[in-house]
């Protein structure tokens, strides 16, 4: 693993953390706030794909993983005093949630940027190779 993978995993991991606080933080403060921050996320990631850059998309999808964990964070909160059955349920809500923030979202966010895209741009004219009946044509001094 060279330095420069290395430091790519710690800027996607740090992007998790400020996905997962910042979700933390958006719940805490109320639904508006949250939904707020996960246009901002979603919003980044739509960038990122519109424009081509894997870097920013890379980024932004580690936001938004982190704000998925953030809101399995905020469904686990009253598990705690459930029963054995309550608490079976909200793992597999958790799991449906990370299912939707890791998987789901970014194919959805990614098929509309797909949709909003400029075309690409024409490669540069090239010139054909040359058939074998051309070939056989050509002498040595040509």
């Amino acid at each position: 693993m060279t330095l420069k993978t290395l430091g790519w995993l710690l800027v996607l991991l740090l992007a998790w953390f400020a996905g997962f606080f910042g979700m933390a933080l958006a719940l805490l403060a109320g639904a508006a706030w949250a939904f707020g921050w996960l246009a901002v996320v979603w919003g980044l990631f739509l960038l990122g794909v519109t424009l081509r850059r894997v870097p920013l998309r890379d980024v932004a999808w580690a936001l938004g993983v982190g704000c998925g964990f953030g809101v399995m964070r905020w469904l686990d909160v009253p598990a705690t005093d459930g029963s054995g059955a309550m608490q079976w349920l909200l793992l597999g809500a958790d799991l449906l949630c990370l299912a939707f923030f890791v998987l789901i979202a970014p194919a959805v966010l990614a098929w509309i940027a797909g949709k909003w895209m400029p075309p690409p741009k024409p490669e540069l004219p090239a010139e054909k190779p040359a058939s074998p009946e051309r070939l056989r044509r050509w002498g040595p001094r040509d």
